[in-house]
């Protein structure tokens, strides 16, 4: 495995994985995924681009006076090993937040509860670390919390099941 990949660097190999980019195409399907998230600039993703190019994992080919990028063998092989990667910064993530959490006194762990109650119904994976925010949380909020995430859970499983359905059924 390569030394630090970013989370953009990934997103662009897999961009390119399917086929050759140019650069400011990979930016609008960035920008358009995150959907007003986060917003990169062709400042972050030409450096990320430069940087997987001299890493051999991209070559630049160039089209009608355009700059494509494809992906090399050595890039295709890192994907491949990615899941590896991503379990483990899967794991640093959440050990990072409740050592966080651990540390933090019950007026920060409130104050933040309250600022993400804001995107609690949004669909996303709260678990792990974030559920230990609710020590030394007031039992209301807590509550309000857990039952969102409950709901968000109940949809998810239901997924699983109908996946799980569909996959006994083939």
């Amino acid at each position: 495995m390569h030394p630090r990949m970013s989370p953009l660097q990934i997103m662009l190999l897999i961009q390119l994985e399917a086929s050759p980019k140019y650069g400011y195409e990979m930016l609008k399907s960035i920008k358009q995924a995150f959907d007003g998230i986060w917003e990169p600039r062709t400042g972050t993703i030409y450096p990320a681009l430069k940087s997987l190019e001299k890493r051999a994992l991209v070559e630049t080919m160039v089209r009608d006076g355009v700059d494509f990028y494809h992906i090399t063998p050595e890039g295709r092989k890192l994907l491949m090993d990615i899941g590896s990667q991503q379990a483990l910064n899967m794991r640093f993530s959440n050990k990072f937040i409740e050592i966080l959490v651990d540390w933090m006194s019950p007026d920060l762990k409130k104050n933040i509860i309250t600022n993400i109650s804001a995107v609690a119904g949004d669909d996303m994976n709260l678990m792990g670390g974030v559920i230990h925010f609710f020590d030394d949380v007031e039992p209301e909020l807590k509550l309000r919390f857990l039952k969102t995430i409950r709901e968000n859970l109940a949809k998810r499983l239901k997924e699983i099941d109908d996946m799980i359905t569909e996959s006994e059924g083939k």
